[in-house]
């Protein structure tokens, strides 16, 4: 069913200056390192796929997660903590909190804490874990006041990428591994989508097969940035 909260409670993270919020789209390195990323805001769609592939590659990722999506598919995100994957908060509707994208009004700073705190409260009740600091925006927008008010939340890390495949825009899976390997650098940062409009897990095996090949070595962002 879908979300009915209309109040949070308050945040209860410390807060710390927005300027220790760390907005990465690649890592500073010459290694060989790279973070495969999945936003899950809309339908369950292949997430069981992309799991059961990077399960038999032996492969860690990062899922940015809507509430809404976690709620709804409680079983996929008990797997994705069992299985060693990172979970990142995809906020719980997938507003855009500036409106840069959507045309809206930016939300206040009282519906973002709401956004992050609903969402915190349904993944602790699903598999025990915290989703702090790792927070990537709806949409990729944000701007300093986003900043101030993660920072507020105690979310240090806002994960944006390097790479987006596309594969939510209609690319095939040809389309999206070509993108990915004409555009790759070391501490690369790639974001695909979870959902059944996207073909970013029939990409996955050649992506994972391609990379390796290439000496690249998979990470999570929370591997990462450290934090």
């Amino acid at each position: 069913m879908p979300p009915t909260a209309t109040t949070a409670p308050a945040p209860t993270a410390t807060p710390v200056p927005s300027d220790e919020v760390l907005v990465i789209s690649r890592d500073d390195t010459t290694e060989k390192t790279v973070a495969l990323t999945f936003d899950a805001g809309s339908d369950r769609g292949y997430a069981a796929d992309i799991l059961d592939t990077l399960a038999a590659e032996g492969v860690v990722a990062t899922f940015g997660m809507t509430g809404a999506w976690a709620q709804a598919n409680p079983d996929l995100i008990l797997r994705m903590v069992n299985e060693g994957h990172t979970l990142i908060n995809h906020t719980m509707t997938h507003r855009s909190w500036t409106g840069a994208s959507t045309g809206a009004a930016p939300l206040s700073s009282f519906e973002r804490a709401q956004e992050l705190v609903e969402t915190e409260a349904i993944v602790r009740d699903i598999a025990g874990v915290e989703l702090r600091p790792y927070f990537r925006p709806p949409y990729g927008d944000y701007d300093d006041s986003v900043l101030e008010d993660l920072a507020d939340n105690g979310y240090t890390v806002v994960v944006m990428w390097t790479i987006d495949t596309l594969g939510w825009n209609g690319l095939s899976a040809d389309e999206i591994n070509a993108r990915v390997m004409e555009r790759m650098v070391p501490g690369a940062i790639i974001l695909m989508h979870v959902g059944a409009a996207s073909e970013d897990a029939l990409a996955l095996p050649e992506m994972i097969a391609t990379l390796r090949s290439q000496g690249y070595r998979f990470v999570t962002v929370q591997e990462m940035v450290g934090r």
